[in-house]
């Protein structure tokens, strides 16, 4: 039921975001579509609660304590954390790579156990989540960057 609910406003926000959206120039790189297919979203979505919501809640609110110095939890995802700072590479290579604070592993890396598409999936769903003004935020951001 819940992820019924969260494609009717994920197609809402897709839609929100495309007639926001300009076309592409033909020149830009080729990479995931600015505004994913719902399939996209559902796939991204159940990634998401298979592998990312034990940390990062399951709406990737993030925990409550994320932005508290020394404490170490995972930041939200849904556009009210820092995440819209990050390149979609960037995003993905975080996702692949893991992470760590002062040496230490703070996030496991899911290279060799989640695929490229797959991580695009879930930065395509947990981006449908961010408010308009967030994802134009990080548009204009990253504009040229090759998302």
């Amino acid at each position: 039921m819940l992820l019924v609910a969260a494609a009717v406003v994920l197609v809402s926000a897709c839609e929100q975001r495309q007639a926001a959206t300009p076309p592409a120039p033909a020149s830009a790189p080729a990479g995931p579509a600015l505004v994913p297919s719902l399939a996209q979203l559902e796939r991204g979505a159940r990634l998401f609660q298979e592998h990312c919501a034990q940390c990062h809640g399951p709406e990737a609110q993030g925990h409550p304590d994320w932005a508290t110095p020394g404490v170490i939890a995972a930041p939200p995802l849904d556009g009210s954390g820092d995440e819209w700072k990050r390149s979609r590479a960037a995003m993905a290579q975080v996702i692949l790579n893991g992470a760590e604070r002062d040496g230490v592993p703070v996030m496991p890396a899911w290279a060799g156990r989640l695929s490229e598409a797959e991580v695009d999936d879930i930065i395509a769903w947990y981006q449908a989540l961010w408010p308009p003004e967030v994802y134009a935020r990080w548009q204009q951001a990253h504009a040229g960057t090759g998302r």
